[in-house]
């Protein structure tokens, strides 16, 4: 399910509009409540017609996923069903978003993606801008996918007056933060590392689906990172997000790293556990405090 990349750029602008007459004014349109993934990667063929025990095993997955991806540390791979119709799929959260961030993202994604995203579909990979959703009629966790589904160049960057520089303290941290990241028990690491004649460090985060072997999520990052000097070149925000691994690097920016330290404190290997902290991104339960 191979999809082309996206560039996205995130920019906030102020504009007026010109507001229509009361009598000429059309009715308001109905509100659309469904979370769309920017590119969503949806199969074509072999799909399920409604009603069949394909589509009953993916709705008691999807209404699964929400819950138990919370309750685990914002991560979730499971299945639903048994043989030809058994369905996989898991869920999982970008580490730089925030608890309201991946909570919306976490019940939404699932709710809408068979409905009105990716009607019929048996394959589907989703990349959101706070989680990553698939699912399949065959096994995904422990599967990598290379894919890119887009790449994001944040409004806070700006090109730099020294590329070489800022090229080479870049690559090194996001090389290092890789290979820290696929050593890693949660799969995530992030890092900052000075920035040769610039009063700014480079900051950057790595990170792979919690399913993945070490050696895979080495392999994905590796890609990603060596796709970051061609596609932002001197530009000094942005990411590369994908259906298994992601990487953001960035400069003059402090990434947040609140759910790097509750996923490195090593209190959420199981259920019910809250971390009083604020936007941490632990659901309530038994009170863990850091």
């Amino acid at each position: 399910m191979a999809s082309h990349p996206v560039l996205l750029l995130l920019l906030t602008t102020m504009g007026s509009v010109l507001a229509a007459s009361v009598a000429q004014a059309p009715a308001p349109a109905p509100v659309d409540n469904v979370l769309r993934p920017t590119v969503p990667s949806c199969s074509t063929t072999g799909n399920y017609t409604a009603g069949d025990q394909y589509q009953k095993n993916l709705a008691d997955l999807l209404a699964t996923m929400p819950a138990a991806a919370i309750n685990n540390s914002w991560f979730y791979a499971g299945s639903a069903g048994t043989g030809a119709d058994q369905v996989h799929g898991l869920i999982v959260c970008y580490a730089d978003r925030n608890a309201t961030q991946c909570e919306d993202c976490l019940t939404r994604g699932p709710a809408g993606i068979a409905s009105s995203v990716c009607p019929g579909s048996r394959r589907v990979n989703a990349a959101y801008d706070a989680c990553v959703l698939r699912y399949a009629d065959e096994p995904v966790s422990g599967e990598a996918d290379n894919d890119v589904a887009f790449y994001v160049y944040e409004a806070t960057g700006a090109d730099v007056d020294d590329s070489f520089a800022l090229d080479v303290a870049r690559s090194d941290l996001m090389d290092e933060l890789a290979r820290k990241a696929a050593a890693a028990e949660m799969r995530v690491a992030n890092g900052s590392a000075p920035c040769a004649g610039a009063a700014e460090d480079v900051y950057g985060m790595a990170q792979c689906t919690r399913d993945l072997a070490s050696e895979q999520c080495a392999s994905c990052l590796e890609e990603y990172v060596e796709k970051i000097g061609e596609v932002f070149g001197d530009w000094t925000g942005g990411a590369i997000k994908g259906y298994s691994c992601y990487v953001r690097p960035v400069k003059m920016e402090q990434l947040d790293e609140t759910y790097l330290t509750c996923m490195s404190s090593g209190h959420f290997r199981g259920l019910g556990v809250r971390v009083v902290r604020a936007n941490c991104l632990v659901r309530p339960g038994a009170v863990t405090n850091l």
